[in-house]
C-alpha cells in the first residue's frame, strides 16, 4: 500500500521542497499488509490520503483504507523531516491509528516514530505511546524496528527490500509473540498512470501467515 512509502521514506524526500505543498495519493492493491500481517484477510484494498508539507520541514497528513475488522483504518500524522548537509535525512513524528466501528472496540493506538535515510538505505523505529488494549500486545510500550534498501534496477524500475521486528511489551500475557517479518517490492514508474508493483512479504511466526505472501499494487500521487 502507498502508506508504506509515504510514512517510511517519501516524507524525507518531500521535506526538501522549495515551497509549501499539498499533495494527494490514491492506491489499490490485491491485499493490504501492514508489518507482515494482512489487514484485509486476503482481499483487495483501496486507499487514499492528503499531505501538507511546509518549506520548514513540518508536515501533516491523513490516510484511509478499508480493512476487514473495522469500517476503515484512518491514520492521522504530523512531524518534521529534513536533510543534513552530508545527505543524511531524518524524520520525527507522531501517528494515530483510528478504527471506526471495529470488531474489537479497543484497537486505536498512537505511536511516535523516527527514521533516518542515507542514499539507498533507510532505518526507523516506532514506539507505541498509547493503546486502548491493556491486557495483551498492541499496547503502549511496544516497539517496531525496521530497515530497508531501495535499489534502481533498470529504466523506471526500482527494487526495495526490507526487514522489520515487532517487540511487544506485554507478550507474556497476550496471545501474540514478538516477531520478525521481511519482504521485497519491485515497482515500475508508468508515467502519468502512476506506479505498479509486485510485492512479497513473510513472517517468522503465525501471527499473520508464515508462508510467502504475494500481491500486486498500483499507486498515484497528485
Amino acid at each position: 500500500m502507498f502508506k508504506k512509502t509515504l510514512i517510511a521514506t517519501a516524507l524525507l524526500a518531500g521535506s526538501s521542497a522549495a515551497m509549501a505543498e499539498l499533495t494527494a495519493n490514491i492506491a489499490a492493491s490485491s491485499d493490504y499488509f501492514f508489518r507482515g500481517v494482512t489487514q484485509t484477510g486476503g482481499s483487495a484494498a483501496v486507499s487514499g490520503g492528503l499531505d501538507y508539507g511546509h518549506e520548514s520541514g513540518m508536515y501533516l497528513g491523513t490516510w484511509i483504507s478499508n480493512v476487514d475488522f473495522a469500517d476503515a483504518e484512518v491514520d492521522v500524522y504530523g512531524g518534521y523531516a529534513s536533510e543534513l548537509a552530508n545527505g543524511l535525512g531524518y524524520d520525527l513524528g507522531v501517528l494515530y491509528y483510528y478504527y471506526p466501528e471495529a470488531s474489537d472496540p479497543e484497537l486505536d493506538y498512537a505511536e511516535i516514530y523516527a527514521s533516518l535515510s542515507y542514499g539507498m538505505f533507510n532505518a526507523g523505529i516506532a514506539y507505541t505511546v498509547y493503546g486502548e488494549v491493556d491486557d495483551a500486545p498492541f499496547d503502549d510500550g511496544d516497539i517496531y524496528y525496521s530497515a530497508g534498501l531501495d535499489l534502481p534496477v533498470g529504466d523506471d524500475l526500482g527494487l526495495g527490500v526490507f526487514v522489520g521486528y515487532y517487540d511487544f511489551d506485554k507478550e507474556d500475557i497476550g496471545s501474540v509473540e514478538s516477531y520478525t517479518h521481511w519482504g521485497a517490492s519491485l515497482s515500475k514508474d508508468v508515467g502519468d498512470f502512476g506506479s505498479l508493483s509486485v510485492n512479497y512479504e513473510q513472517t517468522d511466526d503465525d501471527i499473520g501467515d508464515d508462508e510467502p505472501n504475494f500481491w500486486v499494487g498500483w499507486s498515484k500521487e497528485f
